[in-house]
């Protein structure tokens, strides 16, 4: 019986998460993760824990799914998934800005976690 659950996400853009996951200071490599009993699951990122249990996502269709052996993983699953998927949507906003042509001015981090950025473009 696999101890591994599956969570789909919001995320779409798997080369995004793995910025997001390196900006948060991650190592990200390509891999299998690491659940209980040694079993294994096939993921495109694999983050590494002290714990011996593994974080992993993988591109299934236009979704990310995470995926990892929570039972022995020491991390609350709901708040490293929204620290990412803070990450994600920071850097989309900024990466389709940018193609706009719109620059950042200024980036403040709130008190409740939230950024707040300040961006201009020249017409």
């Amino acid at each position: 019986m696999s101890h591994f659950t599956r969570v789909r996400t919001q995320l779409r853009d798997i080369e995004t998460v793995q910025r997001a996951l390196e900006d948060l200071g991650y190592t990200v490599e390509n891999g299998v993760v690491r659940g209980y009993g040694g079993q294994r699951a096939v993921a495109d990122l694999v983050v590494r824990t002290d714990s011996g249990y593994d974080i992993g996502f993988r591109q299934e269709g236009d979704a990310v799914v995470l995926v990892a052996d929570f039972w022995g993983l020491r991390i609350n699953r709901e708040d490293f998934l929204n620290k990412v998927t803070q990450r994600y949507a920071y850097l989309t906003v900024v990466d389709q800005a940018t193609a706009q042509g719109w620059q950042t001015m200024t980036e403040e981090v709130m008190a409740d976690g939230s950024v707040r950025l300040v961006m201009q473009r020249w017409a």
